[in-house]
């Protein structure tokens, strides 16, 4: 008797396996740390290079009372790390889903940190010219007991919205040591 009952609870069970194994089309899994709230900084930026591979770039770099001056043609990997400040500036996080608020004026987009939310991203500004992006201006700010840096990072686009210039000035202090200052103005020909 109990035989049959186990015999028949399995086959049960096989036919309910069989039964809820139907071919279902392959998607990518949704990334649930992704949200949509704000503009996209990383995918706008990902579009935008695939558009200006081998551009030459003259790029000024300033380092304390340093200059130095370097003229190269960035393939896409060597774009993602030029422009890595700003694709790290991406805040469509879940973390960040409540964290900033959003004022959109006439040309103008600002993300802004609410006071009292945690995040080294202060602000994000998408200037518009109509329907297109004219800048992206990005500002951090990273601050504890021992370390305090400030970051402004700003890409400048043309008239048909391709990258045309890429600006970061930033200055960090550490505790007992000099503050260190850095530019870099770079301009896409």
């Amino acid at each position: 008797m109990i035989s049959g009952y186990r015999n028949s609870l399995i086959l049960m069970v096989a036919g309910l396996l069989l039964i809820s194994c139907k071919k279902e089309e392959s998607k990518p899994f949704a990334n649930p740390t992704q949200i949509d709230a704000y503009f996209p900084v990383s995918d706008f930026l990902e579009e935008k290079i695939k558009k200006i591979e081998g551009v030459t770039v003259t790029k000024i770099i300033q380092f304390n009372e340093e200059s130095e001056e370097v003229r190269f043609k960035p393939d896409q990997e060597a774009w993602r790390k030029e422009l890595d400040f700003f694709f790290q500036a991406d805040i469509n996080k879940a973390a960040f889903a409540t964290a900033y608020s959003t004022t959109e004026e006439e040309g103008l987009l600002v993300h802004r940190l609410k006071p009292g939310e945690k995040g080294t991203i202060k602000e994000i500004r998408v200037q518009k010219k109509g329907e297109l992006v004219e800048s992206i201006h990005i500002i951090t700010v990273n601050d504890n007991l021992f370390y305090h840096s400030e970051v402004s990072g700003k890409i400048g686009l043309d008239a048909q919205e391709d990258l045309a210039t890429y600006r970061l000035s930033g200055n960090q202090k550490v505790w007992f040591m000099a503050p260190t200052l850095l530019k870099v103005n770079a301009e896409i020909e």
